[in-house]
């Protein structure tokens, strides 16, 4: 399990690197928190905050009218700071 955090931690960091490309930067870092998002819920089922961060990402997908400027695109950058959040600087039970 340790190797799953550390794995998801290393991906999430990854993904971040991704954001000095622009807009296709952008679909990269969410693919790439998507499954650090995936990884970590894996590894802490009971950590609520990654099942809220979950269902915002599921939100923001039904919500999102396919449209590249749009408001709505505040939300996955909440989303990549929530998820940072909840790997790096909460306190973790591994």
């Amino acid at each position: 399990m340790k190797l799953l955090f550390k794995i998801s931690k290393v991906i999430n960091i990854i993904a971040l690197c991704f954001l000095v490309l622009g807009p296709y930067g952008i679909a990269i870092t969410g693919f790439l928190q998507v499954i650090a998002g995936i990884i970590f819920l894996i590894v802490q089922p009971k950590d609520k905050h990654i099942y809220i961060y979950t269902i915002g990402v599921c939100l923001f997908f039904v919500i999102w009218d396919q449209s590249l400027f749009n408001w709505l695109f505040i939300v996955p950058i909440i989303l990549m700071l929530y998820l940072t959040y909840i790997i790096h600087f909460k306190k973790n039970l591994i």
